[in-house]
């Protein structure tokens, strides 16, 4: 938060209550402000706002007919509530505003990826009578809101690079992912010549490519830079490979981001299964996951 400059005549304490600084998509969140005058003042509203920040790595062209990355950043404000005050405190003196701020639904939530960043904060404005207005910011996470039950529908069951027909994943413990959740299952491969199996919880990212710049959009259409990170994998070797039933373990340590479809960047989760084959294309199976960045509750 920004400190207190010597020449304002209030300091003001954003305070998150009940999540620590969290809120959830499609859900309304506390917001509320400490403020301590520093000399006499009658304060006469707060406003809190809510803003959202998207970083998106974006591919550009230069004069040349080259292209190359780099990032595209915006800033939004997307609601805010005024609270009329009319309150004088004197020098020394405190009061306490809260309100509410609702999340949309269908924003992207915080993530922390490689071609994606996005931010959240509340702004608190302070105004009174005969002084500038004072300001300040405090970050916010927006988790996912941790029901999706259903798998994120983009990526098709066995789509890779050679989809396996000797290779089959069974007895999957869960579809979705959350932070510090297992995932175990049974791999079923009849490849006699698998060198190794690698079998791993992969997010993929896809940011389309000109998202930022408006007069290209129509000329690239569904183009898309894509990354993957591996949260966590296992690579076992050709003894074990060769085995009729595999069975693995993985856990998800942590989750940059949860599973997002919007029109500019796109967060998918899958298992995949891949074995490494002398000679031939690797063969491999994915199975999509669906991830939230919500810690579901314990009954």
């Amino acid at each position: 938060m920004t400190p207190t400059q010597p020449h304002e005549i209030m300091d003001l304490s954003l305070l998150q209550r009940g999540a620590e600084g969290t809120a959830v998509l499609g859900h309304s969140t506390p917001v509320s402000v400490e403020i301590h005058a520093t000399r006499r003042v009658r304060v006469t509203s707060v406003q809190f706002t809510l803003v959202h920040s998207l970083e998106l790595t974006q591919m550009r062209g230069n004069q040349f007919g080259g292209t190359y990355h780099a990032a595209e950043r915006s800033s939004k404000d997307i609601g805010s509530t005024l609270v009329s005050t009319g309150i004088t405190l004197r020098e020394g003196e405190s009061c306490f505003e809260a309100s509410q701020l609702m999340v949309p639904a269908d924003a992207v939530p915080t993530l922390h990826g490689k071609l994606a960043l996005s931010g959240w904060s509340v702004r608190v404005r302070v105004s009174s009578d005969g002084n500038g207005d004072v300001v300040r910011t405090h970050p916010l996470i927006v988790q996912s809101d941790g029901t999706t039950a259903d798998v994120e529908p983009g990526i098709p069951s066995t789509e890779g690079r050679h989809a396996a027909s000797d290779l089959r994943v069974s007895e999957l413990s869960t579809h979705s992912v959350h932070p510090g959740a297992e995932l175990s299952g049974v791999v079923a491969v009849s490849e006699s010549r698998a060198r190794t199996l690698n079998i791993s919880i992969v997010m993929q990212e896809e940011v389309m490519y000109w998202a930022g710049q408006r007069p290209q959009e129509g000329q690239y259409p569904g183009n898309f830079l894509v990354e993957e990170t591996v949260i966590d994998q296992v690579r076992l070797p050709a003894h074990a490979a060769r085995g009729s039933a595999v069975p693995f373990t993985l856990t998800a340590r942590a989750v940059p981001a949860p599973t997002v479809t919007s029109p500019l960047v796109r967060v998918r989760w899958f298992l995949r299964a891949a074995l490494e084959v002398p000679f031939r294309r690797d063969p491999e199976v994915i199975v999509p996951l669906a991830a939230s960045t919500r810690v579901r509750s314990r009954a």
